[in-house]
């Protein structure tokens, strides 16, 4: 789901073209500091104890101090790795030119994270790139109504989201297992309509899909797959209005859009993505006596039932995408040359691995002024900046980016408003600095129903 507008760029270094080729032991770090700990971790679905134990060990701070080190021998817009086979960006220029040719030169459907998707959803958007994607994109578009200033919906999710924090309960505080929940239940009511609340074996399985797709090997379509994708079809038979399924029928599609297929992204998007990205904003907030204030004042001006009062959040909405940038849930966009090609005046082979580390670009200390401190009033320029990548930019932008910033913003609205929450674990100092992971399993809150 497509990412809010981005700040005006700070503290900007223009960089020459070109991508010099790094050493082969500098190439060798990446791979053990960058590559490998990300894969640990799982690329779909977060393994808890790796989690942990990668914060523990510091795994983003090594890899950031070595992408800082490749940088300094390599001036430019990037670098080649390991002969050319990898290529490692970090100018503005170069991230743009791949991200707007994703759809075709640049594809997102090959290496380790197309073989692990394609357990899942093997014909997603994500997956698709020429004709089939400009089919699907279509669709999308036109379900999640990605041009709109607000979902022809968008009243009816907010209300569904303030029933789901309304029936919250908190036995001992708030904690990650209560807040999955609510997004279990808030996915199913907005794709599938308010009779699928209890539809949770659709959630699981595709849980149990992804944390399969994180091993890459030994993959294939087994009773998961079929039973998963059983539930779906049982959906469409029938679809609830109001839910985003009721919209399909007057989207564009042809046998190519293989609409079921669709499904599953929306699901882990607003499940899994969201879910983490508001866990991390909500923390953020709680733990600054300042945001927590201008975050409250700016809720208890709107109406939590006006969609239109909601999606005008502003200082919300930079909070939440402050949090998305210091925390990004994809860590490293990781592209797949479709043929030769030319990147920022570089012959680049077909094949070639090109790889956007967000985890540096975010908080890029020669690009990002105060980078590892929590500051929401960065987002109030607008401007798009291809620098900051939460949720992609260019061609494979994903399309209910308006959506998920409506979503994130009513479930932080209702929450904060309604519950007086203290931050039990960890402790963060949002002037900074911050750290570079923020385990959502070990995060806690207490709470109190506000007076």
């Amino acid at each position: 789901m497509t990412q809010a507008s981005a700040p005006p760029r700070e503290d900007s270094v223009a960089q020459p073209a070109g991508l010099p080729e790094a050493s082969l032991a500098d190439s060798l770090k990446f791979v053990a500091l960058g590559l490998v700990p990300m894969l640990a971790r799982g690329l779909f679905s977060a393994r808890e104890g790796m989690v942990k134990l990668m914060a523990t060990l510091g795994t983003d701070a090594r890899a950031i101090a070595a992408i800082s080190a490749i940088r300094r021998a390599n001036p430019g817009q990037g670098a080649r790795l390991l002969g050319g086979r990898i290529v490692l960006l970090w100018g503005t220029d170069a991230i743009r030119e791949v991200l707007d040719q994703s759809a075709d030169v640049y594809a997102s459907d090959a290496g380790a994270k197309g073989k692990g998707m394609c357990h899942f959803q093997p014909a997603a958007l994500t997956m698709s790139r020429g004709e089939e994607w400009r089919d699907r994109r279509a669709f999308n578009e036109s379900v999640l109504a990605t041009s709109a200033s607000l979902h022809p919906f968008a009243d009816r999710f907010v209300a569904v989201v303030a029933d789901e924090v309304g029936r919250l309960y908190f036995a001992d505080g708030l904690t990650w297992s209560d807040w999955e929940e609510l997004f279990d239940r808030i996915t199913l009511r907005v794709v599938f309509g308010d009779r699928a609340r209890d539809e949770t074996e659709i959630t699981w399985l595709l849980d149990q899909l992804m944390g399969e797709a994180n091993r890459l090997v030994g993959l294939g379509e087994g009773d998961e797959y079929f039973e998963f994708y059983g539930h779906l079809e049982r959906q469409l038979r029938d679809p609830e209005p109001g839910s985003l399924l009721s919209r399909f029928a007057d989207a564009p599609q042809t046998d190519t859009t293989r609409i079921v297929q669709q499904i599953p992204h929306w699901i882990f998007a607003m499940r899994n993505t969201l879910g983490a990205n508001a866990w991390r904003a909500l923390a953020t907030i709680v733990a600054s006596e300042d945001a927590e204030g201008r975050a409250l004042e700016e809720i208890e001006r709107a109406d939590l039932a006006d969609s239109a009062d909601i999606d005008a959040l502003r200082y919300l909405e930079g909070c939440f995408s402050e949090a998305m940038r210091l925390w990004p849930t994809t860590p490293i966009l990781g592209r797949e040359t479709t043929r030769e090609t030319t990147l920022s005046g570089q012959k680049i082979d077909e094949g070639t691995q090109v790889m956007i580390f967000n985890t540096f670009n975010h908080r890029d200390p020669e690009q990002v002024s105060e980078p590892n401190s929590f500051k929401p009033e960065r987002w109030s320029g607008g401007e798009r900046d291809y620098r900051f990548n939460h949720l992609s930019n260019g061609s494979q932008g994903c399309p209910g980016g308006p959506l998920v910033s409506l979503l994130g913003k009513a479930v932080l609205a209702n929450v904060i408003g309604r519950y007086d929450l203290s931050l039990r674990e960890p402790a963060l100092d949002p002037s900074g600095p911050l750290p570079l992971t923020l385990d959502p399993f070990a995060t806690s809150f207490a709470t109190q129903p506000r007076a």
